[in-house]
Protein backbone atom coordinates (compact mmCIF):
# COMPACT_ATOMS: atom_id res chain seq x y z
CA UNK A 1 0.00 0.00 0.00
CA UNK A 2 1.45 3.31 -1.08
CA UNK A 3 1.79 6.17 1.47
CA UNK A 4 -0.80 8.96 1.15
CA UNK A 5 0.18 12.03 -0.86
CA UNK A 6 -1.11 15.59 -0.81
CA UNK A 7 -3.63 14.67 -3.53
CA UNK A 8 -5.24 12.09 -1.22
CA UNK A 9 -5.93 14.72 1.45
CA UNK A 10 -9.14 16.74 1.61
CA UNK A 11 -8.91 20.36 0.31
CA UNK A 12 -8.34 21.80 3.77
CA UNK A 13 -5.61 19.26 4.48
CA UNK A 14 -3.82 20.07 1.24
CA UNK A 15 -3.80 23.78 2.14
CA UNK A 16 -2.44 23.06 5.59
CA UNK A 17 0.27 20.87 4.08
CA UNK A 18 1.32 23.68 1.78
CA UNK A 19 1.45 26.16 4.66
CA UNK A 20 3.60 23.82 6.73
CA UNK A 21 5.98 23.44 3.79
CA UNK A 22 6.17 27.21 3.38
CA UNK A 23 6.80 27.63 7.08
CA UNK A 24 9.68 25.17 6.95
CA UNK A 25 11.28 26.85 3.93
CA UNK A 26 13.93 29.40 4.71
CA UNK A 27 15.22 31.47 1.76
CA UNK A 28 18.87 30.75 1.05
CA UNK A 29 19.13 28.49 4.06
CA UNK A 30 19.26 31.45 6.44
CA UNK A 31 18.89 30.43 10.11
CA UNK A 32 16.02 31.75 12.16
CA UNK A 33 16.23 35.37 13.27
CA UNK A 34 16.69 36.09 17.00
CA UNK A 35 13.58 37.28 18.80
CA UNK A 36 12.92 41.04 18.60
CA UNK A 37 15.47 41.39 15.80
CA UNK A 38 14.99 41.96 12.08
CA UNK A 39 17.02 39.93 9.61
CA UNK A 40 17.85 40.60 5.98
CA UNK A 41 18.89 38.02 3.44
CA UNK A 42 21.16 39.96 1.10
CA UNK A 43 23.56 41.06 2.40
CA UNK A 44 23.11 38.88 5.50
CA UNK A 45 22.17 41.43 8.18
CA UNK A 46 20.84 41.24 11.74
CA UNK A 47 19.39 44.39 13.27
CA UNK A 48 18.76 44.19 17.03
CA UNK A 49 19.00 47.87 17.87
CA UNK A 50 17.05 49.71 20.56
CA UNK A 51 15.42 46.66 22.15
CA UNK A 52 16.77 47.02 25.71
CA UNK A 53 19.00 43.97 25.36
CA UNK A 54 21.27 43.59 28.41
CA UNK A 55 23.50 41.13 26.55
CA UNK A 56 24.12 40.17 22.96
CA UNK A 57 21.09 38.09 21.94
CA UNK A 58 21.66 34.37 21.46
CA UNK A 59 21.21 32.70 18.12
CA UNK A 60 22.90 35.24 15.88
CA UNK A 61 23.20 33.66 12.42
CA UNK A 62 26.85 32.67 12.03
CA UNK A 63 26.92 33.88 8.43
CA UNK A 64 25.68 37.41 9.20
CA UNK A 65 27.92 40.08 7.72
CA UNK A 66 26.39 43.11 9.44
CA UNK A 67 25.31 43.20 13.08
CA UNK A 68 23.49 46.27 14.41
CA UNK A 69 23.32 46.13 18.22
CA UNK A 70 23.42 49.84 19.07
CA UNK A 71 21.18 51.66 21.54
CA UNK A 72 20.74 48.79 23.96
CA UNK A 73 22.04 48.25 27.51
CA UNK A 74 24.62 45.56 26.78
CA UNK A 75 27.14 45.50 29.62
CA UNK A 76 29.83 43.01 28.59
CA UNK A 77 31.24 41.42 25.44
CA UNK A 78 32.49 37.82 25.49
CA UNK A 79 34.63 35.72 23.19
CA UNK A 80 32.79 33.49 20.74
CA UNK A 81 29.77 35.79 20.44
CA UNK A 82 30.31 37.00 16.88
CA UNK A 83 30.81 34.93 13.74
CA UNK A 84 33.85 35.07 11.47
CA UNK A 85 31.80 36.50 8.57
CA UNK A 86 31.09 39.77 10.39
CA UNK A 87 32.12 42.81 8.35
CA UNK A 88 30.26 45.61 10.18
CA UNK A 89 29.62 45.58 13.92
CA UNK A 90 27.81 48.46 15.62
CA UNK A 91 27.75 48.42 19.42
CA UNK A 92 27.58 52.13 20.13
CA UNK A 93 25.34 53.65 22.82
CA UNK A 94 25.31 50.69 25.18
CA UNK A 95 26.56 50.16 28.74
CA UNK A 96 29.66 48.17 27.82
CA UNK A 97 32.15 48.17 30.68
CA UNK A 98 34.25 45.09 29.89
CA UNK A 99 35.47 43.32 26.77
CA UNK A 100 36.72 39.79 27.32
CA UNK A 101 40.10 39.01 25.74
CA UNK A 102 39.62 37.34 22.38
CA UNK A 103 36.19 38.85 21.71
CA UNK A 104 37.27 40.17 18.29
CA UNK A 105 40.24 37.90 17.66
CA UNK A 106 38.51 35.55 15.22
CA UNK A 107 36.79 38.15 13.05
CA UNK A 108 39.14 38.26 10.05
CA UNK A 109 36.57 40.00 7.80
CA UNK A 110 35.72 42.86 10.19
CA UNK A 111 36.04 46.28 8.53
CA UNK A 112 34.10 48.59 10.85
CA UNK A 113 33.78 48.36 14.63
CA UNK A 114 31.82 50.99 16.54
CA UNK A 115 32.16 50.93 20.33
CA UNK A 116 31.51 54.64 20.78
CA UNK A 117 29.26 56.27 23.32
CA UNK A 118 29.80 53.61 25.99
CA UNK A 119 30.38 55.80 29.06
CA UNK A 120 31.34 52.85 31.29
CA UNK A 121 34.16 51.68 29.03
CA UNK A 122 37.21 52.88 30.95
CA UNK A 123 39.92 50.29 30.23
CA UNK A 124 40.99 48.34 27.16
CA UNK A 125 43.32 45.33 27.22
CA UNK A 126 46.44 45.69 25.04
CA UNK A 127 45.29 42.91 22.69
CA UNK A 128 41.64 43.95 22.37
CA UNK A 129 41.89 44.60 18.61
CA UNK A 130 44.73 42.28 17.67
CA UNK A 131 44.14 40.23 14.55
CA UNK A 132 41.76 42.71 12.87
CA UNK A 133 43.90 43.04 9.78
CA UNK A 134 41.06 44.29 7.57
CA UNK A 135 39.66 46.83 10.02
CA UNK A 136 39.22 50.20 8.34
CA UNK A 137 37.20 52.23 10.86
CA UNK A 138 37.40 52.04 14.65
CA UNK A 139 35.05 54.15 16.78
CA UNK A 140 35.98 54.70 20.44
CA UNK A 141 34.49 58.15 20.90
CA UNK A 142 32.65 59.32 24.00
CA UNK A 143 33.84 56.62 26.38
CA UNK A 144 35.81 57.20 29.58
CA UNK A 145 39.27 56.20 28.41
CA UNK A 146 41.99 58.03 30.33
CA UNK A 147 44.91 56.08 28.84
CA UNK A 148 45.55 53.71 25.97
CA UNK A 149 47.87 50.67 26.16
CA UNK A 150 51.08 50.93 24.16
CA UNK A 151 50.16 48.08 21.80
CA UNK A 152 46.44 48.73 21.48
CA UNK A 153 46.62 49.55 17.73
CA UNK A 154 49.38 47.10 16.82
CA UNK A 155 48.80 45.27 13.55
CA UNK A 156 45.88 47.42 12.36
CA UNK A 157 47.57 48.12 9.05
CA UNK A 158 44.32 48.69 7.12
CA UNK A 159 42.87 51.25 9.56
CA UNK A 160 41.92 54.55 7.93
CA UNK A 161 39.55 56.19 10.43
CA UNK A 162 40.18 56.35 14.18
CA UNK A 163 37.70 58.14 16.44
CA UNK A 164 39.02 58.84 19.95
CA UNK A 165 37.29 62.13 20.64
CA UNK A 166 35.46 63.09 23.83
CA UNK A 167 37.24 60.68 26.14
CA UNK A 168 39.39 61.60 29.12
CA UNK A 169 42.78 60.96 27.54
CA UNK A 170 45.53 62.64 29.55
CA UNK A 171 48.51 61.85 27.32
CA UNK A 172 49.57 60.01 24.17
CA UNK A 173 52.80 58.05 24.33
CA UNK A 174 55.38 57.95 21.53
CA UNK A 175 54.75 55.39 18.76
CA UNK A 176 51.17 54.74 19.87
CA UNK A 177 50.04 54.95 16.22
CA UNK A 178 53.24 53.56 14.67
CA UNK A 179 51.49 50.66 12.85
CA UNK A 180 48.79 52.80 11.23
CA UNK A 181 50.50 53.60 7.94
CA UNK A 182 47.16 53.93 6.11
CA UNK A 183 45.40 56.10 8.70
CA UNK A 184 43.89 59.21 7.09
CA UNK A 185 41.59 60.59 9.83
CA UNK A 186 42.54 60.90 13.50
CA UNK A 187 40.03 62.54 15.83
CA UNK A 188 41.42 63.43 19.28
CA UNK A 189 39.40 66.50 20.18
CA UNK A 190 37.57 66.89 23.47
CA UNK A 191 40.16 65.11 25.63
CA UNK A 192 42.55 66.37 28.34
CA UNK A 193 45.85 66.30 26.49
CA UNK A 194 48.41 68.80 27.78
CA UNK A 195 51.44 68.16 25.58
CA UNK A 196 52.50 66.53 22.31
CA UNK A 197 55.87 64.81 22.34
CA UNK A 198 58.33 64.34 19.50
CA UNK A 199 57.25 60.83 18.45
CA UNK A 200 53.54 60.93 19.21
CA UNK A 201 52.47 60.88 15.53
CA UNK A 202 55.33 58.79 14.24
CA UNK A 203 54.32 56.24 11.60
CA UNK A 204 51.40 58.17 10.05
CA UNK A 205 52.57 59.04 6.52
CA UNK A 206 49.00 58.98 5.10
CA UNK A 207 47.36 61.16 7.74
CA UNK A 208 45.17 63.81 6.14
CA UNK A 209 43.05 65.15 9.00
CA UNK A 210 44.14 65.70 12.60
CA UNK A 211 41.70 67.21 15.08
CA UNK A 212 43.21 68.23 18.43
CA UNK A 213 40.93 71.07 19.48
CA UNK A 214 39.20 71.36 22.86
CA UNK A 215 42.08 69.82 24.79
CA UNK A 216 44.43 71.45 27.30
CA UNK A 217 47.52 71.64 25.12
CA UNK A 218 50.14 74.07 26.33
CA UNK A 219 53.27 72.51 24.81
CA UNK A 220 53.96 71.02 21.37
CA UNK A 221 57.38 69.62 20.59
CA UNK A 222 58.99 71.34 17.61
CA UNK A 223 59.17 67.96 15.81
CA UNK A 224 55.75 66.64 16.87
CA UNK A 225 54.36 66.89 13.33
CA UNK A 226 57.40 65.47 11.58
CA UNK A 227 56.53 62.92 8.92
CA UNK A 228 52.97 64.18 8.36
CA UNK A 229 53.72 65.18 4.78
CA UNK A 230 50.12 64.63 3.58
CA UNK A 231 48.29 66.40 6.39
CA UNK A 232 45.81 68.93 4.97
CA UNK A 233 43.66 69.80 8.02
CA UNK A 234 44.95 70.60 11.51
CA UNK A 235 42.76 71.90 14.34
CA UNK A 236 44.44 73.24 17.47
CA UNK A 237 41.82 75.78 18.57
CA UNK A 238 40.45 75.99 22.09
CA UNK A 239 43.60 74.89 23.85
CA UNK A 240 46.15 76.61 26.12
CA UNK A 241 48.84 77.46 23.60
CA UNK A 242 50.78 80.68 24.05
CA UNK A 243 53.44 79.90 21.43
CA UNK A 244 54.70 77.27 18.99
CA UNK A 245 58.45 77.23 19.60
CA UNK A 246 60.69 75.90 16.87
CA UNK A 247 58.14 76.31 14.07
CA UNK A 248 56.56 72.80 14.16
CA UNK A 249 54.20 73.73 11.30
CA UNK A 250 57.12 73.85 8.88
CA UNK A 251 56.93 70.03 8.70
CA UNK A 252 53.48 70.18 7.03
CA UNK A 253 53.99 70.94 3.31
CA UNK A 254 50.46 69.87 2.26
CA UNK A 255 48.57 71.79 4.97
CA UNK A 256 45.51 73.61 3.64
CA UNK A 257 43.28 74.40 6.63
CA UNK A 258 44.48 75.48 10.06
CA UNK A 259 42.61 76.63 13.16
CA UNK A 260 44.54 78.25 16.00
CA UNK A 261 41.91 80.56 17.51
CA UNK A 262 40.81 80.43 21.15
CA UNK A 263 44.36 80.10 22.49
CA UNK A 264 46.18 82.64 24.71
CA UNK A 265 48.74 83.62 22.08
CA UNK A 266 51.62 85.75 23.33
CA UNK A 267 52.39 88.27 20.59
CA UNK A 268 55.88 89.15 21.76
CA UNK A 269 59.17 87.67 20.62
CA UNK A 270 57.75 84.18 21.12
CA UNK A 271 55.31 84.80 18.25
CA UNK A 272 57.94 85.44 15.61
CA UNK A 273 58.36 81.81 14.36
CA UNK A 274 54.61 81.43 13.85
CA UNK A 275 54.30 84.90 12.31
CA UNK A 276 57.17 84.15 9.90
CA UNK A 277 55.54 80.84 8.94
CA UNK A 278 52.31 82.61 7.99
CA UNK A 279 54.28 85.06 5.81
CA UNK A 280 55.76 82.28 3.67
CA UNK A 281 52.71 79.99 3.36
CA UNK A 282 49.25 80.17 1.80
CA UNK A 283 47.17 78.26 4.31
CA UNK A 284 43.51 78.99 4.95
CA UNK A 285 43.45 79.87 8.63
CA UNK A 286 41.15 81.04 11.37
CA UNK A 287 42.05 84.33 13.10
CA UNK A 288 44.92 84.12 15.60
CA UNK A 289 44.00 86.79 18.19
CA UNK A 290 46.71 87.94 20.58
CA UNK A 291 46.09 87.62 24.31
CA UNK A 292 49.24 89.45 25.39
CA UNK A 293 50.96 91.86 25.81
CA UNK A 294 48.09 94.17 26.77
CA UNK A 295 48.66 96.71 24.01
CA UNK A 296 48.27 93.95 21.37
CA UNK A 297 45.35 92.12 22.89
CA UNK A 298 42.81 91.34 20.17
CA UNK A 299 45.24 91.98 17.32
CA UNK A 300 45.54 89.15 14.83
CA UNK A 301 49.01 87.64 15.14
CA UNK A 302 49.14 87.27 11.36
CA UNK A 303 48.89 91.05 10.97
CA UNK A 304 51.93 91.90 13.06
CA UNK A 305 54.65 93.89 11.30
CA UNK A 306 58.40 93.26 11.15
CA UNK A 307 59.06 96.27 13.39
CA UNK A 308 56.92 94.65 16.10
CA UNK A 309 59.83 92.26 16.59
CA UNK A 310 62.54 94.91 16.83
CA UNK A 311 64.80 94.10 19.74
CA UNK A 312 64.04 90.37 19.61
CA UNK A 313 67.00 87.95 19.41
CA UNK A 314 67.97 86.94 15.89
CA UNK A 315 67.35 83.27 16.61
CA UNK A 316 64.55 82.05 18.83
CA UNK A 317 65.18 79.47 21.49
CA UNK A 318 63.81 76.20 20.06
CA UNK A 319 63.15 74.52 23.39
CA UNK A 320 59.56 73.61 24.11
CA UNK A 321 57.52 76.25 25.90
CA UNK A 322 53.88 76.74 26.82
CA UNK A 323 51.24 79.03 28.28
CA UNK A 324 47.82 79.01 29.92
CA UNK A 325 44.19 79.84 29.18
CA UNK A 326 41.48 78.67 26.79
CA UNK A 327 38.50 79.94 24.88
CA UNK A 328 36.11 79.15 22.01
CA UNK A 329 35.25 80.09 18.47
CA UNK A 330 35.06 78.62 15.01
CA UNK A 331 34.91 78.81 11.25
CA UNK A 332 33.58 76.40 8.67
CA UNK A 333 35.90 73.88 7.08
CA UNK A 334 36.34 73.67 3.34
CA UNK A 335 37.97 71.00 1.28
CA UNK A 336 38.30 69.08 -1.92
CA UNK A 337 36.11 65.96 -2.05
CA UNK A 338 37.49 62.61 -2.98
CA UNK A 339 39.80 60.16 -1.28
CA UNK A 340 43.22 59.44 -2.69
CA UNK A 341 45.99 58.64 -0.27
CA UNK A 342 48.49 58.91 -3.11
CA UNK A 343 47.65 62.53 -3.93
CA UNK A 344 49.09 64.92 -1.34
CA UNK A 345 46.93 67.92 -0.72
CA UNK A 346 43.57 66.29 -1.47
CA UNK A 347 40.98 65.82 1.23
CA UNK A 348 39.89 62.20 1.67
CA UNK A 349 36.16 61.74 2.07
CA UNK A 350 35.12 60.46 5.47
CA UNK A 351 32.74 57.50 5.78
CA UNK A 352 29.10 58.58 5.23
CA UNK A 353 28.35 59.00 8.92
CA UNK A 354 31.78 59.96 10.21
CA UNK A 355 30.92 63.55 11.03
CA UNK A 356 27.73 62.52 12.77
CA UNK A 357 29.94 60.63 15.19
CA UNK A 358 32.71 63.09 15.95
CA UNK A 359 30.37 65.78 17.24
CA UNK A 360 31.50 68.26 14.60
CA UNK A 361 29.47 68.09 11.38
CA UNK A 362 31.47 69.48 8.43
CA UNK A 363 29.13 72.45 8.04
CA UNK A 364 29.38 73.49 11.68
CA UNK A 365 32.65 73.24 13.57
CA UNK A 366 31.74 75.51 16.45
CA UNK A 367 31.73 72.78 19.04
CA UNK A 368 29.94 69.60 20.17
CA UNK A 369 26.49 69.31 18.69
CA UNK A 370 23.49 67.13 19.59
CA UNK A 371 23.97 63.76 17.94
CA UNK A 372 21.30 62.95 15.33
CA UNK A 373 20.32 59.36 14.57
CA UNK A 374 23.23 58.00 12.53
CA UNK A 375 22.37 57.17 8.94
CA UNK A 376 23.19 53.86 7.36
CA UNK A 377 26.86 53.83 6.43
CA UNK A 378 26.80 50.88 4.06
CA UNK A 379 25.14 51.52 0.72
CA UNK A 380 25.03 47.80 0.07
CA UNK A 381 22.32 47.17 2.63
CA UNK A 382 18.82 48.32 3.56
CA UNK A 383 18.85 52.14 3.50
CA UNK A 384 17.38 53.68 6.60
CA UNK A 385 17.72 50.50 8.66
CA UNK A 386 19.56 52.34 11.43
CA UNK A 387 16.81 54.93 11.60
CA UNK A 388 14.03 52.44 12.45
CA UNK A 389 14.79 51.46 16.03
CA UNK A 390 11.83 49.26 16.89
CA UNK A 391 9.91 48.28 13.76
CA UNK A 392 11.17 46.64 10.56
CA UNK A 393 12.11 49.21 7.94
CA UNK A 394 10.69 49.12 4.43
CA UNK A 395 13.73 48.56 2.21
CA UNK A 396 14.02 50.03 -1.23
CA UNK A 397 13.87 47.89 -4.32
CA UNK A 398 17.64 47.43 -4.44
CA UNK A 399 17.95 46.81 -0.72
CA UNK A 400 17.95 43.59 1.20
CA UNK A 401 14.66 41.84 1.87
CA UNK A 402 13.70 41.20 5.49
CA UNK A 403 12.97 37.62 6.40
CA UNK A 404 10.44 36.97 9.16
CA UNK A 405 8.84 33.51 8.70
CA UNK A 406 6.73 33.90 11.84
CA UNK A 407 4.11 35.84 9.86
CA UNK A 408 2.77 32.50 8.56
CA UNK A 409 1.89 31.26 12.04
CA UNK A 410 -1.34 33.29 12.41
CA UNK A 411 -2.62 31.97 9.07
CA UNK A 412 -1.86 28.40 10.05
CA UNK A 413 -3.61 28.80 13.41
CA UNK A 414 -6.76 29.98 11.65
CA UNK A 415 -6.84 27.11 9.19
CA UNK A 416 -5.96 24.13 11.41
CA UNK A 417 -9.23 24.18 13.49
CA UNK A 418 -11.18 23.82 10.25
CA UNK A 419 -9.37 20.69 9.12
Amino acid sequence: MRPPTARDLPPGGRLASLLLAALAWVPGGTPACPALCTCYVSPPTVSCQANNFSSVPAGLPPGARRLFLQNNVIGALRAGTFGPSTVTLWLYSNNISSIQPGTFRHLPALEELDLGDNPHLRVLAPDTFHGLRRLQALHLYRCQLATLPNAIFRGLHSLQYLYLQENGLLYLQDDLFADLANLSHLFLHGNRLRALSEGVFRGLPSLDRLLLHANRLSAIHRRAFGGLARLTILYLFNNSLAALPGDPLAALPALQFLRLNANPWACDCRARPLWAWFRRTRVSSSPVPCASPPHRRGTDLRNLRPRDFDGCPEEEDEEDAGGGGAGGGGVAVMGTPGRALGRPGTLPAAPPSAFYRDGLPPHDLRGPQPRPPPPSRDSRGPPGDARCPRVPCTPAAAAATPYQPAVLLPLLSLLLPRL
